[in-house]
């Protein structure tokens, strides 16, 4: 999605990482680590919502005409600093090599998700080392990722995350799919979407995920050791990690 179309909803798909059960038995701090869909519109209801983050770190995975087509609407003011962080978008390429036949199996059209989710990780992994630096120099610092509906590119991203603290897979793939119910596409999304002919595109499916996850792991290995090396020590990723969870429940 590129802009939102009622000041109800506020920032669109947007939720804290936080309150998570980690691999130490303790909960991901909440206020850190937000996802959302890119904020493109501005009016009260989002200014609210970002004076509450006091000032948070903004980084936008959008690709760069994706970014220029729809410009951040958030006034400088209200953030402490943003970074563009450039994901191209693959699905849409992508599904123009299908045929109309191809477009109506659920099967082939899933093909074309995971492969899209791989191309996230061949192509971007300088990307993630840039984004986990990010993370590492703000900490304490409230971060908001997106993409342009922040679901696929920012739900990836999420997942990353997750796995940095241990969280458990099934908890990575519930919090995934519930942009299948928090994403609100605009009037302008579905007929774009409706002239490619494949309504997935407005949501999300576990295999996609998995497949995006399994080329990382199989490109860089465990997401711990690749952190270790971003941050240049295993004690400062260890503070970093014990720094970002709260103690128990």
């Amino acid at each position: 999605m590129s802009e939102n179309t009622s000041n109800e909803i506020g920032i669109n798909n947007l939720r804290d990482l936080g309150g998570k059960k980690t691999s130490q038995n303790k909960t991901l701090k909440k206020g850190l680590f937000l996802r959302c869909a890119a904020p493109t519109e501005w009016n009260e209801k989002i200014k609210n919502q970002i004076t509450a983050l006091k000032k948070p770190v903004i980084i936008d995975f959008r690709g760069v005409q994706e970014e220029k087509n729809n410009p951040l609407a958030i006034p400088e003011e209200f953030f402490s600093g943003r970074l563009h962080l450039p994901i191209e978008p693959k699905v849409s390429g992508l599904l123009r090599g299908l045929n109309k036949i191809d477009k109506s199996k659920t099967s082939e059209v899933d093909k074309i998700f995971q492969e899209a989710y791989r191309k996230y990780t061949k192509e971007n992994i300088q990307t993630f080392e840039e984004f986990f630096k990010v993370l590492f120099d703000n900490a304490g610092s409230t971060v908001m990722f997106h993409c342009t509906a922040g679901k696929d590119r920012t739900g990836f991203a999420s997942a990353l995350i997750f796995s940095l603290f241990g969280i458990d897979h099934e908890t990575i793939i519930d919090d995934y799919l519930l942009s299948n119910k928090t994403y609100i596409p605009t009037d302008k999304v579905k007929h774009e979407v409706q002239k490619i002919g494949v309504k997935q595109l407005l949501s999300v499916n576990e295999s996609w995920l998995n497949a995006g996850l399994e080329e990382f792991s199989e490109r860089v290995g465990n997401i711990k050791d690749f952190c270790t090396n971003i941050i240049n020590s295993e004690n400062r990723l260890k503070e970093y990690l014990d720094y970002c969870q709260n103690s128990g429940e």
